[in-house]
């Protein structure tokens, strides 16, 4: 296998070993402060998750993208 293709099996891997975690104790957490009950906490809560799961799909992306560039390249060799 190519070192494109482990590079994403494993940021992938680490993306669903590492959010277990990260969500159960997150959540405990955020039940613990009044602020995070309410909706301005909520809202704000919901913006930092989707930013950060956007870097992880475009970082997953940007991976993907130059793993197919460089085997079109081999394939034109």
């Amino acid at each position: 296998m190519k070192r494109g293709k482990w590079n994403l099996i494993l940021w992938e891997i680490i993306l669903i070993v590492g959010s277990i975690p990260l969500f159960r104790s997150v959540w405990m957490v955020f039940d613990s402060i009044e602020f995070m009950n309410q909706c301005l906490g909520i809202v704000l809560s919901f913006a930092g998750g989707m930013a950060l799961c956007v870097m992880a799909l475009l970082a997953l992306n940007k991976t993907d993208k130059e793993e197919k560039s460089d085997s079109c390249h081999d394939n034109l060799t």
